[in-house]
């Protein structure tokens, strides 16, 4: 586990370094099953794509690339951005860019890992993200993890023909101190 940062049970977390770019996050991020559940719709050249990573930076932004643990494969990226100090709260996102780890719980993980990063390590009080309505894996995932519902932003984007809801999770410290999970400590 070469330079992992935080490590669970299948994956571990290292730095998201530029040579990741060709490593796949590039292609990833254009490809079409990915992209339908990110809010871009345009395909992203490299240089937009290393420009992005440059910005991504502490201390509003912490980015972390996603490793298989029993390989070292990387398998995708994670991050908290949108960090606000003073309120001690941030956003999270997650992406899988290997086809065979996704369905298999490497989701959950990662957000587990997140949020275990982001309230122990950062002294964060309040984690949230969102999630179109259609992204059921997501949806499911954000739940087994300890997540909230917290409601619903209604036509918040077109996809398919139509514009879709999306829904939205949180999770404070105080409940994040409640879940009994082992992954949690």
């Amino acid at each position: 586990m070469k330079n992992a940062i935080l490590i669970g049970d299948k994956i571990y977390f290292r730095s998201l370094e530029r040579s990741d770019i060709d490593k796949g996050w590039h292609d990833w991020i254009n490809d079409s099953v990915i992209r339908e559940n990110l809010n871009g719709v345009f395909p992203v050249n490299r240089e937009e794509l290393e420009r992005y990573w440059e910005t991504s930076v502490p201390p509003a932004t912490v980015m972390f690339a996603v490793c298989d643990k029993e390989t070292g494969q990387y398998i995708g990226n994670a991050r908290l951005s949108d960090i606000d100090w003073v309120n001690r709260r941030c956003t999270y996102g997650r992406l899988i860019g290997v086809e065979e780890f996704r369905g298999r719980g490497y989701g959950t993980e990662i957000l587990v890992l997140l949020m275990r990063y982001a309230f122990l390590t950062l002294g964060m009080n309040r984690i949230a993200t969102g999630t179109l309505i259609s992204n059921e894996a997501s949806i499911r995932s954000n739940e087994k993890a300890g997540m909230t519902r917290e409601g619903v932003y209604k036509e918040v984007m077109w996809k398919d023909g139509g514009y879709q809801d999306a829904v939205f999770f949180g999770i404070t410290r105080a409940d994040y101190d409640q879940l009994s999970t082992p992954e949690k400590t």
